[in-house]
């Protein structure tokens, strides 16, 4: 019986921790993690907090449920602080040792500079790196069943490339990449998100999205998230109405529904654009996605038509939302006017791979300066742009989801409503689309200073409800 929250053993995919971790838990909280993991892919548990910089860095976690010994080791790592002011330790592929390992056993063998660092952190919390190869050195030569089922959980091999890549398979991966940028930027665990590392080519003919196999995916119709969009305009009203994949993920008081519409013929569709809505800050982003030709990129990428009209179609959008009033608040202000992104991608995913697909982020006015500049010119006088044309002016995934995730790019506050036509525009076009909605499963979020969401409710452009029951406070209700 392979471990529980298995699946990343089963894709094989790279996986090194940088750093590590000593966890004591009960034997009993123990059991209610291994229950969490029976029905999800991850489980939680808060710790101290650890270096802000090895966040988001696989970790290998030793965890003991028997006080002076390490009894499981596990894949784990820190993407957000917990809601009690500590880190959040998400862990996976928990493995018990077939004996357990003593801790006074394993400081008698760690040696070098960082020897008491390691002994310190053995005795639980944080391993940083120099202290993390003593304790694995220290292991390898206690017990060395110990030290295999470490090692287990390591996989250093590259993903291989996909030896047929077909057009299908990109927007796979252009799909796949769009559904776990809203989960990072919404700050959800990507594990939560299960699909396949490349379209299957021996599918049925009706998998047409990559939401088609779960059965978890509702209708839009069901959704609570939308709900309270009954007595919005009637393009509000016709988003609402329509009928296509879609799928909620939740994290604490955040959840994130991820809408794919226009399940056209993967190999009909030219890539998947990506709206961002965030409710909670009241912000909207747009993000085209093109690719640079050749398997790592070399190629580059020349602009065509089809680029032409999208960027006209985003200046008419832009045009209507230059004429809403500017926003005075704090929750509405952000860095620049344009909500617009091209997302350049460097390859397909590697066929193993189930993450983000390479790239980088430049806003759409950058990019219409750029191509106006000498640089972009190639030896025949033709536009062409390739990683190195943008030197350092560009955002990496990282830099682009922290800044949706916190607010400080995209529409302001007062734009959203004026961005219903082109949603329904979008939602009617022949082209695939990823429409993610984000808010807050409460109604007023807790003033945490690292929380993204901590900056008060958003402003309100339509009056609330009456409420049904006098006397009774009224449910708060974001949209």
């Amino acid at each position: 019986m392979p471990p529980a929250g298995n699946q990343y053993l089963d894709a094989r995919l790279p996986w090194v921790p940088e750093h590590g971790y000593v966890l004591s838990v009960t034997p009993g909280r123990l059991e209610e993690l291994e229950e969490d993991l029976s029905v999800q892919s991850t489980c939680s548990q808060a710790v101290p907090k650890i270096p802000a910089a090895m966040r988001r860095r696989w970790m290998l976690c030793f965890i003991s449920v028997k006080k002076g010994y390490l009894t499981h080791v596990a894949r784990s790592v820190v993407y957000y602080p917990a809601e009690s002011g500590r880190d959040k330790l998400d862990i996976w592929n928990v493995t018990p040792f077939a004996k357990h390992v003593r801790v006074t056993a394993l400081k008698a063998k760690i040696e070098g500079r960082q020897a008491w660092r390691a002994k310190q952190a053995l005795n639980g919390g944080h391993i940083s790196p120099a202290a993390f190869t003593l304790v694995m050195d220290a292991l390898r030569r206690v017990d060395g069943g110990a030290s295999g089922a470490a090692e287990g959980l390591i996989d250093r091999r590259l993903a291989s490339p996909d030896p047929t890549p077909t057009r299908a398979k990109e927007n796979w991966a252009y799909q796949r990449d769009a559904v776990i940028t809203s989960l990072e930027i919404a700050r959800i665990p990507k594990e939560q998100f299960k699909a396949s590392a490349q379209f299957d080519e021996k599918a049925p003919a009706d998998l047409t999205s990559i939401f088609d196999g779960d059965d978890d995916v509702t209708t839009m119709e069901d959704l609570v998230i939308l709900q309270d969009l009954d007595e919005a305009n009637e393009d509000w009203q016709f988003v609402k109405r329509q009928r296509y994949p879609a799928k909620l993920f939740t994290n604490g008081d955040t959840k994130l529904t991820i809408i794919l519409a226009n399940k056209l013929p993967l190999e009909r569709q030219l890539g998947v654009d990506l709206i961002y809505v965030n409710e909670t800050l009241k912000s909207v982003v747009f993000v085209q996605y093109k690719m640079f030709s050749g398997m790592n990129g070399e190629g580059g990428y020349r602009p065509d038509g089809q680029l032409s009209e999208e960027i006209a179609r985003m200046d008419a959008a832009a045009a209507k939302l230059a004429t809403i009033a500017i926003d005075e608040s704090c929750d509405g202000y952000r860095l620049g006017p344009d909500p617009f992104f091209l997302k350049f991608c460097s390859k397909l995913l590697s066929h193993e791979t189930i993450g983000h697909v390479p790239g980088i982020y430049v806003p759409l006015g950058y990019w219409k300066r750029l191509v106006k500049t000498p640089v972009v010119k190639g030896k025949k006088g033709g536009t062409i742009v390739y990683t190195e044309t943008f030197g350092r002016r560009h955002f990496t995934p990282t830099h682009f989801i922290d800044m949706v995730g916190r607010g400080w790019i995209g529409t302001s506050a007062l734009q959203t409503d004026v961005l219903a036509p082109y949603l329904r525009a979008a939602l009617q076009g022949d082209k695939g689309l990823v429409l993610a909605v984000q808010s807050s499963n409460s109604g007023h979020p807790d003033a945490d200073e690292e929380s993204e969401e901590g900056l008060g409710p958003p402003l309100r452009t339509v009056a609330p409800p009456k409420p049904r029951y006098p006397g009774k406070k009224p449910k708060v209700i974001q949209i």
